[in-house]
């Protein structure tokens, strides 16, 4: 007798392969048992997914859309200039509540186990672009000092950024408090740094800079399945045609 048709098939895979890999580990698991656990056949969860490591990579992809919504709607309700350091603070606290990102950043062993974590300059190399065009408008809004090397910079928040997911290599697993520390030290460096703390930094560029950069990932990570579509660029009023 074949199997009842599952609505939303690919959501259905992802919520019960999550719950799999966060009890039980990545390696532990199994593509029979997510299936089984999600009541459809192993060829189905293939028809969706090519292999474990898609299902995981489809998994944080839509983690980083739900991080990047987090974000974006602290910006859009700021009343205040959000200097980059802001910035980084938002992305950390919504980092910290979800339990797959956290995992990704402290090099969980029992959560991501042997998972393939380096992606190369093809995930990487576009975001180190994005990441000097939106320093150099923030430099322009006048939230960044005018001496501010904005291609060092990014590479510079990159390479910590990425670092932090290879740390436990050397240093051994993070914590969440640890992690949570490093980041916050890392953002008061860059208040200290970088950022003018001027009052006549224009709130609305630095938005529009910051809502483009969250969109520009959005665009790279697609819509995909389990996630929301690729949010749409907005626009100040002065950029408004």
């Amino acid at each position: 007798m074949p199997r009842p048709t599952i609505p939303d098939r690919a959501n259905t895979i992802l919520r019960h392969a999550r719950e799999l890999f966060l009890a039980k580990g990545y390696d532990a698991t199994t593509m029979a048992e997510i299936a089984r656990r999600a009541g459809i056949s192993k060829g189905a969860v293939y028809l969706e997914f090519p292999s474990k490591e898609a299902l995981l990579d489809a998994l944080l992809a839509r983690s980083v859309r739900e991080l990047a919504a987090a974000v974006r709607a602290r910006v859009a309700a700021a009343g205040a200039p959000v200097p980059l350091s802001a910035l980084y603070r938002y992305a950390v606290d919504a980092l910290l509540a979800d339990e797959l990102m956290l995992a990704w950043y402290t090099s969980d062993p029992g959560v991501l186990g042997s998972y393939v974590r380096g992606k190369g300059p093809a995930r990487y190399g576009p975001r180190m672009d994005w990441l000097a065009e939106h320093l150099a408008e923030l430099r322009a809004a006048g939230l960044l000092r005018a001496d501010v090397d904005t291609d060092a910079a990014a590479t510079v928040l990159g390479v910590f950024a990425i670092g932090l997911i290879h740390a436990s290599a050397t240093v051994g697993p993070l914590s969440p408090e640890r992690l949570r520390s490093a980041a916050e030290a890392f953002a008061g460096l860059i208040a200290a740094g970088w950022e003018t703390g001027g009052p006549a930094a224009s709130g609305d560029r630095a938005r529009a800079a910051h809502l483009r950069l969250i969109a520009a990932l959005d665009r790279q990570l697609g819509g995909g399945p389990g996630g929301a579509a690729p949010a749409q660029q907005e626009t100040t009023p002065e950029e408004t045609p």
